[in-house]
């Protein structure tokens, strides 16, 4: 059982804290972005927006088009930020310092880089055929990362869309990833129930963890780096239990405490301060544990 919930109208998909930690806020089945205080527990606002959208951070929610257009919307100031044509938008992400937008196309097999400041597309870059499953950036925005359901992950410099490494020696898809906050490792975990640990500077493979049991679905690495948790996934079917499990990354990956999880995790997050883990698993609610 969770330290707290947060309850919901609908069920949570991508949970997200605020940068100041006070606020969480998950993109939800009925199509309503809704935010909650993290301390009081309370709902305390709604947006309703159109079926297919994606949230890109805590304040940021990409909305498409059926002509190729993606519309992003931040959702602090209740504004348009930005207008990006000729997205084909299967997945989206932004850049922690809010420069850069990527987006995948599954139809076309690319990633594209987009300028948040104009809107102008500044690199695009060939994927692999089985489309996208995770796409994120660097801390520092310098690099891009997408895994794929054709069993590689692909990284690449942000700025002249250089292709740095293709990782090919996968068992199956990674369908979660992170990198530590300092940029110095990078975290993959996915269909082999094994997670991996790159060097991010260098990406050679530095250790694999074991344990897991399952199909890995969400990872989150708390800001000091110290803690890793993942959540599973059960293959026969989704809305079996599963496990969320703690490891101690500081001390090597063990293992330090496993919890159950109603179904598929769909999403993990850290709140800024560490203090917390955010937890979505097919039920109307978010599930906190505090550390």
């Amino acid at each position: 059982m969770a330290d707290r919930r947060l309850v919901a109208d609908a069920v949570p998909g991508t949970v997200l804290f605020a940068a100041d930690g006070k606020t969480l806020t998950a993109m939800c089945r009925d199509n309503t972005i809704r935010t909650w205080g993290v301390e009081s527990g309370k709902l305390e606002k709604t947006k309703k927006v159109a079926a297919g959208s994606l949230l890109l951070s805590a304040s940021l929610y990409a909305e498409r088009t059926e002509q190729k257009t993606m519309r992003v919307w931040d959702l602090t100031a209740e504004r348009q930020a930005q207008i990006v044509n000729g997205v084909g938008l299967s997945r989206g992400t932004v850049s922690g310092d809010g420069k850069w937008l990527a987006t995948a196309n599954t139809d076309a097999r690319n990633v594209k880089i987009w300028s948040m400041a104009t809107g102008a597309e500044h690199k695009a870059m060939a994927d692999g055929i089985g489309g996208t499953a995770r796409l994120f950036f660097s801390p520092d925005g310098e690099t891009l990362v997408s895994s794929n359901y054709d069993n590689d992950i692909r990284v690449w410099r942000t700025t002249s869309g250089e292709l740095i490494r293709k990782v090919e020696d996968l068992t199956g898809a990674m369908f979660a990833g992170e990198f530590t906050a300092d940029g110095k490792w990078l975290v993959m975990g996915g269909l082999d129930e094994t997670v991996y640990i790159w060097d991010a500077r260098t990406l050679q493979l530095v250790k694999r963890l074991g344990g897991q049991g399952e199909v890995i679905s969400a990872l989150a690495i708390s800001p000091d780096g110290k803690t890793l948790v993942t959540g599973g996934f059960d293959v026969l079917a989704e809305k079996n239990p599963v496990t969320i499990v703690f490891w101690d990354l500081a001390g090597g990956g063990r293992i330090v405490r496993k919890v159950q999880a109603p179904h598929r995790v769909a999403s993990l997050a850290f709140s800024p301060d560490g203090k917390w883990v955010a937890m979505t698993a097919g039920e109307k609610e978010i599930g906190l544990w505090k550390l």
